[in-house]
């Protein structure tokens, strides 16, 4: 039963695209092994330049997120866990990345992401470089760039950033899973 559905799941990453997935424990070791991975997979597909660098540092700012801010998996010693995938589809790469979020934070999460969504690109540009020179980066205490990851994907996204927050199966009360995607 496993190899059939394991089948399934392959199929369907390959039918849509998927080059890169990972899902389990997060550290810095994790993902410099995914970096160096996914830089090899990057090159075999040719894939130079501009946009490498751009789906590279997207596919970075997301999984230091998810490491950074991520609660802990729920039952288990502080451990970080998440997911993210790397696909391509019509000559578009996309990356969505998930891990859990204290539900507290929700609200927080979709005052910043809601206000870039709204925003043209030349305006995500200036608020970017206005946020690069902001010294006081708000009364925001959590986050360690102030919204600053947020526009940096959306700037370097070629299609708007997009999010979604569910709850955690089984946590429901006091976790969420928190999804982004940028399209490069």
């Amino acid at each position: 039963m496993l190899i059939d559905l394991f089948t399934v799941f392959r199929e369907e990453a390959d039918a849509n695209g998927i080059v890169f997935y990972y899902s389990g424990i997060l550290s810095q070791n994790v993902i410099i092994t995914m970096s160096d991975s996914l830089k090899q997979k990057l090159q075999i597909q040719d894939e130079k330049g501009a946009r490498s660098r751009k789906v590279f540092s997207t596919f970075i700012e997301m999984i230091q997120n998810a490491l950074h801010y991520s609660p802990g998996a729920p039952d288990s010693d502080d451990t970080k866990e998440g997911s993210i995938i790397v696909g391509k589809k019509e000559d578009k790469y996309f990356i969505i990345c998930a891990n859990f979020i204290q539900k507290q934070h929700e609200t927080r999460i979709r005052e910043k992401i809601d206000p870039i969504l709204e925003m043209s690109a030349d305006e995500i540009r200036q608020a970017y470089r206005t946020q690069l020179k902001n010294d006081q980066h708000s009364d925001d205490t959590i986050s360690k760039g102030a919204g600053l990851g947020f526009l940096t994907l959306a700037r370097d996204s070629i299609e708007p950033i997009q999010y979604a927050i569910r709850d955690a199966i089984g946590y429901e009360n006091e976790l969420s899973c928190f999804y982004l995607k940028a399209t490069i």
